[in-house]
């Protein structure tokens, strides 16, 4: 028996106990589903919900969305082509573009903003749709309002398409259908978006179907997770619950304080079952006269004969309650890969917050990629053509779309300058030294390192029509070899 023992243990050994059930954790949940699949329409109308009522309600939950929106929102183009004068025309007639008139199909939003709604829409919702209009405006289309078409509304091609898939999967179980529709998106057996169904909102935020959209002129921009994954998953979606508990849990917190600091008072009136109704031991009469007394807000209690009243009082909010509330505030910072020091800053020092924000702009440009991607992809296969036949726009001779794109691009968010003059003295030495690309230098920051250039030469000209002499372009003394 020892040695069947000794066998089961040494079997045991080799297991993995991540995938052992044990009646010391939750039952382990095995799927491998996709994640469209994981968050159904219904459920994933039930996480939208939620993620945006504790936007509306809970001061943390918003305040953690605006400060991600604070990074993730910001993008500039900039024109870095050899032609100085193309740049400059170029990106005056994207500010024109940019303006809400000829930008915003609502004609609500002006384009930064419109940037802002879609990155918000893409941390709450999960995903945000964005339509490319013939008149050269987009549309933003909330990720709710896109789910598969009602069936008597599919065309004769879907319907055909159906069938054909039905057909094929009784004649083969492990056929992939040529195209079906994924929680609002059409596939084909690759992936690949095909179309999407738009429904819209009527007057009481009924959803009512509208049209099918080809993906030629939409586009989706969502947080994915996995390969297999169509439609985008909120950021909240893993703090959801905890936001909930805490939301929750600071209620009845402040439910509590509020009323141990409620004035009592406590009367013990002799055999007061007799006496209630007499002038001047009617408790209605007592605690009226108390009330005119302490105040309206006074909790007043009239006891009969033998009974006892007692009031509850605890250090309240608890140290323990205070210390698990910043614990759950982390969480939900950390859902949307915040440095907590964005929220207080008494948590670390100055070179600690440092190295969190350096490291919190590694992940800014992760998320900000895809979304450089798309917008890379309207200025030069949709706006810059149609300037260039419209005539707003001259490609100087030679130059084709695909030459601009090589020089100009959208970026995104840069580096805040930390004790500028000190860092200035490093880079000079670094820039001098060629370690360093000022062009790469620039972007770091956000700025641009011609324009910059081309500002600073402005500032020297006019500064010298006025009679001031700006150091600006001066050869600089550094003590490098000495």
């Amino acid at each position: 028996m020892k040695l069947v023992q000794r066998f089961k243990n040494a079997v045991k050994a080799f297991r993995y106990e991540a995938v052992e059930s044990s009646p010391t954790r939750r039952t382990i949940y095995v799927s491998t589903k996709s994640e469209d699949q994981e968050l159904s329409p219904q459920k994933r109308k039930a996480l939208v919900s939620e993620s945006r009522d504790q936007q509306r309600n809970f001061t943390l939950a918003g305040f953690a969305l605006r400060k991600h929106l604070q990074f993730v929102s910001y993008y500039r183009f900039s024109a870095e082509t050899p032609n100085r004068e193309f740049n400059r025309a170029l990106e005056r007639r994207l500010d024109a573009w940019k303006r809400r008139e000829n930008c915003d199909g609502a004609r609500r939003s002006a384009f930064d903003e419109l940037l802002t709604l879609v990155e918000s829409h893409r941390a709450v919702d999960g995903d945000v749709g964005i339509l490319r209009r013939s008149d050269g405006r987009i549309q933003i289309v909330e990720g709710d309002r896109i789910k598969n078409p009602p069936e008597d509304r599919l065309t004769q091609a879907d319907q055909r398409e159906a069938e054909i898939s039905r057909a094929r999967g009784s004649a083969n179980p492990d056929a992939t259908p040529a195209r079906c529709w994924v929680n609002g998106v059409e596939i084909d057996r690759d992936g690949v978006a095909k179309r999407y169904a738009i429904w819209s909102r009527d007057r009481n935020g009924t959803l009512v179907y509208e049209r099918n959209v080809s993906a030629d002129v939409f586009d989706l921009i969502a947080y994915r997770t996995r390969r297999d994954q169509i439609r985008g998953v909120s950021l909240f979606a893993p703090a959801v619950k905890m936001i909930s508990y805490l939301y929750d849990g600071l209620d009845y917190a402040l439910a509590k304080l509020k009323l141990e600091q409620m004035m009592g008072i406590v009367t013990k009136l002799e055999d007061g079952g007799n006496l209630v109704g007499v002038s001047g031991t009617d408790p209605n009469v007592v605690g009226g006269a108390l009330r005119e007394k302490f105040g309206r807000d006074l909790l007043h209690i009239a006891l009969k004969t033998g009974e006892e009243a007692a009031f509850m009082e605890s250090n309240n909010p608890s140290q323990n309650f205070q210390s698990f509330t910043e614990l759950v505030s982390r969480l939900i910072f950390a859902s949307l890969d915040l440095p907590y020091s964005f929220f207080d800053g008494s948590k670390t020092n100055f070179y600690g917050s440092k190295g969190e924000f350096e490291q919190y702009l590694d992940t800014v440009e992760k998320k900000q990629a895809p979304t450089i991607a798309t917008l890379n992809e309207w200025v030069f296969d949709w706006l810059l053509p149609n300037w260039v036949a419209e005539g707003s726009i001259q490609l100087p001779t030679g130059w084709t779309i695909d030459k601009v794109r090589e020089d100009c691009g959208w970026k995104g968010s840069g580096l805040p300058y930390w004790r500028l003059f000190e860092y200035v003295k490093q880079t000079q030495t670094a820039i001098n030294g060629g370690l360093v690309d000022p062009y790469a230098l620039a972007d770091s920051f956000g700025e641009s390192f011609t324009r910059n250039i081309e500002k600073l030469k402005q500032a020297r000209e006019y500064a010298q029509e006025n009679g001031v002499f700006l150091p600006y372009g001066e050869p600089v003394k550094t003590n490098v070899g000495l």
